[in-house]
């Protein structure tokens, strides 16, 4: 298949689901584009971008932010194409119920790359991007359009209407979500047709990551947590409750490490330094898969304090570890592990339940052996990206 994959930025070093997915329908021999709206310019990049020479795959729309800029950029590619793509200009240009100039002016500018190439499928991650993109299925009808959601896109159908996914759900032809308790409950709530929600789960990569059998913590004992450093990860609480666990046990040293970045990282350190726990709580910054990886593996128990979490990928990867885990209990989370076995779930913003989970792991150190071989079979058996990649071409293929 010859499949067109649009993104909102690339490349991303937190979305490394979105390169399996890629990579993995190359492996399978599909011809795979990318468009993105922008080049994030992020300094770190995984291997995979340049392994699979992923930016020579890419297209940037790169739309001009201005208004004036964007109605010039948009009048001068309609009337480049209209002489060899006359109906697909007009049905890009057509107004549609509820649209603005603005939005017009974005389907002009988003149809022009698409034009003189065809595609079997396209592949549109989030569910903004679905909607400001579904015009290519009025241009290409016989393309199938297949929309990811999986992030706070789950919130467009309560922050903004229902209404406004109107044109996605009824034009559409396939959605993934990750879970079914929270992905697809949420579309059926927004009125989308149980038949063409597809559950497709996150994957990894299972047999590249190195499984460590955990037992005693040595000293200091090792905690990490992956996670942006967002307000929905709850980063806040998670610190909290392993200053709490460091203060009630001031014998034992303990080194928690948070990996990631985002907005929040000057907060966060203020924090920590207002509770006088530099020495144990530190700040890693944004690392590559293989560092992270390697810091989860090195780890004794991995910690995910989210408020708010639509599936949790970090935690297949942390339990292919074979590292026990504590975890809040929301979202999509309760799907990504075996409860009470490779797990344990906690409140949501409930720092007190966060320390004595870790206190009890602490505590009971013989089923550290355990929860990781749970954790690693729950990987393999519902997440193996070798098993389930053909699983995303079927999707993909029409073949539901």
């Amino acid at each position: 298949m010859k499949i067109a994959v649009i993104l909102g930025g690339f490349p991303k070093l937190s979305e490394t689901f979105i390169l399996r997915h890629i990579t993995g329908l190359l492996d399978l021999g599909h011809d795979v584009d990318i468009y993105a709206r922008r080049n994030p310019g992020e300094e770190l990049v995984q291997p995979e971008v340049d392994r699979y020479r992923l930016r020579e795959r890419t297209h940037y729309f790169e739309v001009p932010e201005g208004r004036g800029a964007r109605v010039r950029r948009a009048a001068a590619t309609f009337l480049r194409h209209l002489p060899r793509h006359p109906l697909a200009m007009m049905r890009a240009a057509r107004r549609r119920n509820g649209q603005s100039l603005y939005q017009r002016l974005n389907n002009v500018m988003f149809v022009a790359p698409f034009l003189g190439r065809r595609y079997d499928a396209i592949l549109c991650y989030w569910g903004g991007n679905g909607i400001d993109f579904i015009v290519l299925k009025d241009v290409f009808p016989d393309t199938r359009f297949v929309t990811r959601f999986g992030g706070d896109d789950y919130a467009i159908g309560d922050e903004q209407g229902p209404e406004a996914l109107a044109g996605l759900r009824t034009r559409g032809d396939a959605f993934i979500v990750q879970t079914d308790y929270y992905g697809r409950a949420t579309l059926r709530r927004y009125g989308f047709e149980d038949r063409r929600i597809v559950t497709y789960p996150h994957v990894i990569g299972v047999r590249s990551i190195p499984f460590r059998e955990r037992g005693p913590a040595g000293d200091p004992l090792r905690l990490v947590t992956v996670a942006r450093l967002v307000e929905k990860k709850g980063l806040d609480v998670g610190v909290r409750a392993v200053d709490a666990l460091r203060r009630a046990d001031p014998g034992r040293r303990v080194d928690y490490r948070i990996i990631g970045d985002g907005p929040l990282a000057d907060e966060l350190g203020t924090l920590i330094k207002s509770l006088g726990a530099e020495t144990s709580i530190h700040l890693m910054g944004a690392m590559a898969t293989p560092d992270v990886l390697r810091c989860v593996t090195e780890s004794d128990i991995f910690l995910l304090p989210s408020l708010m979490e639509q599936a949790g990928y970090v935690l297949l990867e942390a339990q292919a570890t074979g590292i026990p885990v504590v975890a809040t209990k929301v979202g999509g989370v309760p799907e990504m592990v075996r409860e009470g076995r490779s797990a344990v779930l906690v409140p949501a913003g409930d720092a007190a339940a966060i320390t004595a989970a870790l206190q009890e792991l602490v505590a009971h150190p013989e089923r550290w052996a355990a929860m990781g071989r749970e954790g690693r079979e729950h990987v393999e058996s519902r997440h193996d990206l070798d098993r389930l990649k053909p699983r995303l071409a079927e999707i993909l293929g029409g073949r539901t």
